[in-house]
């Protein structure tokens, strides 16, 4: 069985695997979603690295696991694979940003940065540092979905997504890359043929929107599940059941 850490995408929190979670865990797999530093003096993308490169060291003999990044998280586990990428077995990025060093979010969606600057002209200059939640109304979300994550969903430091993905840290090679592209998404379609060019393997969510992990869990499940069966199994960890990072 696998280890899985997923990572939430923009605004979000470790609740949005909560549908993604359990499917998992019924195959028998272990299953950590934590949610990423809310907005705070210092918190960006490597605050948020940090943070997952923290809870592969927390545990010691936590190996070969499947990182996985939605959409902003997919800059997350580009620098928790760059960092620690004798821990990791798979990084897997679901309709996410696919980076090289030196890039950031901001770079690779300058449409998302327009619209962050148009957004912080006319808040209060005390809070232009921050990327407050917006665009889930076109994100195909039914209407309980989308009151239930708007309900939830937090701005964000524009550190995020300003600060550019470090480098590797260590000489060991670099985990192999599976891009999951939701078909019905129009945001990551570029990401999903950069990454086919760089060499990553390329699955298809059908007709799923960007938010799968909310919409089409069971679509996104079943993907995960052909890296699970194409990949040799290695020796996993189990946590216990009161594992703090056990989120959803």
């Amino acid at each position: 069985m696998a280890t899985f850490v997923l990572v939430h995408g923009s605004w979000l929190g470790g609740w949005a695997w909560e549908r993604v979670a359990p499917r998992l865990r019924a195959s028998g797999h272990t299953v950590l979603c934590p949610s990423l530093a809310p907005a705070g003096p210092g918190v960006g993308l490597s605050a948020h690295i940090a943070e997952i490169v923290a809870l592969i060291d927390s545990h010691h003999d936590l190996t070969n696991v499947i990182l996985v990044g939605h959409s902003y998280g997919g800059m997350v586990i580009a620098g928790a694979g760059n960092t620690r990428p004798q821990h990791i077995g798979q990084l897997v990025y679901v309709d996410a940003y696919f980076p090289l060093p030196g890039q950031s979010a901001f770079d690779l969606q300058p449409v998302l940065r327009d619209a962050c600057d148009a957004a912080a002209a006319v808040r209060p200059e005390r809070e232009a540092w921050l990327i407050p939640p917006f665009g889930f109304e076109a994100m195909g979300l039914a209407a309980a979905d989308l009151e239930w994550v708007t309900s939830l969903a937090r701005p964000m430091n524009r550190a995020t997504h300003e600060e550019p993905l470090p480098g590797p840290a260590t000489g060991h090679p670099h985990p192999p890359q599976t891009y999951i592209r939701c078909e019905a998404s129009p945001f990551f379609a570029d990401a999903a043929e950069t990454a086919l060019r760089r060499g990553a393997r390329l699955l298809t969510v059908q007709d799923a929107g960007h938010m799968a992990p909310i919409t089409d869990s069971e679509g996104l499940c079943a993907v995960l599940g052909r890296i699970i069966r194409s990949r040799g199994e290695a020796r996993q960890w189990h946590p216990q059941p009161q594992d703090k990072h056990r989120t959803c």
